[in-house]
């Protein structure tokens, strides 16, 4: 890779604050890495480890090929994207295999590529959105908070709502008015924005919709726990204790199987067809010659994984 110093004109990404980023030309500085400094994140999700080890490997072998983004103030460099490339960085200068490949392979461990930005503070407010959230990896409370400073800043709300469309930014802007403790459970991905919104609109007391999303929340990670569901995020049917039909089925199956209901054996062999999958004409004609419908197999829950290509 190259060393030193050294601009190039870059070609704005078409979109939001083209205008504000493409009247100066921007340029890509070999910045030391301690002469970063680390600023405050605007996403709250972080990089898992695996994600960080795959960078490292990436790097050891063709460095970093995507620029950091730095605002130049002071004479210092405000790091304003690139924290998962260099928290891959610093767990690549600890390891001395993928230290050992990377000088191998000529690459700088001491210095990274930063774009140095010279837009407005409109346009630095909107750099950890487009960076991150187009990649899932901002949850709606830290957009929802960044879309907040950027209309403090003066950002107009049209251009806003034609950059996320609006529908999005009107849920953007109710996720904003959600209490604090449930904006926590949006960000720990433990209930969908979307769901949280409807139910602050049906529960509008905060202490009411606190407690009925912390039960929701205790129900879910109960059934977690059993297998029964494969995360521990709220949904409406835990919040509501819906059931789908099937799941009802099952359910009076189970307690007619197990607690030899008097004269329920027309019922439970009408349930396990149902289980089945059975059709009308084919489930009416085994009750009515008094066949016994045994109940299918129990199915495993979770997806199949994908067989790997030979």
């Amino acid at each position: 890779m190259p060393h030193g110093a050294y601009t190039c004109p870059l070609t704005p990404s078409p979109g939001y604050g083209e205008q504000s980023m493409s009247k100066k030309n921007e340029s890509i500085e070999w910045v030391a890495v301690e002469e970063l400094v680390h600023g405050t994140n605007a996403r709250t999700v972080k990089p898992t480890k695996e994600r960080i080890n795959e960078y490292a490997r990436s790097i050891a072998l063709y460095g970093i090929l995507v620029p950091l983004i730095a605002d130049k103030r002071d004479g210092q460099y405000h790091l304003e994207a690139g924290y998962t490339r260099i928290a891959a960085l610093e767990q690549l200068r600890k390891d001395k295999a993928l230290t050992a490949l990377a000088q191998l392979n000529g690459v700088d461990l001491e210095r990274v590529p930063v774009r140095i930005y010279h837009g407005d503070e409109k346009g630095r407010l909107m750099l950890p959105i487009i960076e991150n959230n187009f990649h899932d990896v901002m949850n709606e409370v830290d957009v929802a908070t960044q879309v907040r400073a950027l209309m403090d800043a003066g950002e107009d709300v049209k251009t806003l709502e034609e950059f996320f469309g609006r529908n999005r930014f009107t849920l953007l802007l109710s996720v904003l008015a959600l209490p604090a403790e449930v904006q926590e459970l949006v960000k720990s991905d433990r209930i969908k924005a979307s769901t949280a919104v409807k139910f602050a609109k049906e529960i509008p007391e905060p202490a009411r919709l606190l407690k009925a999303l912390n039960k929701a929340a205790d129900k879910a990670e109960e059934l977690y726990r059993s297998g029964k569901r494969k995360n521990k995020r709220i949904t409406e049917g835990i919040l509501k204790g819906k059931q789908t039909p099937m799941k009802v089925v099952n359910d009076v199956a189970a307690h007619f199987k197990q607690n030899k209901v008097q004269g329920a054996d027309l019922l439970l062999n009408f349930l396990h067809g149902l289980q089945s999958g059975m059709d009308t004409s084919t489930l009416l004609e085994a009750l009515m010659n008094g066949e016994t419908i045994t109940a299918p197999p129990v199915k495993k829950r979770g997806r199949k994984r994908k067989e790997e290509k030979k």
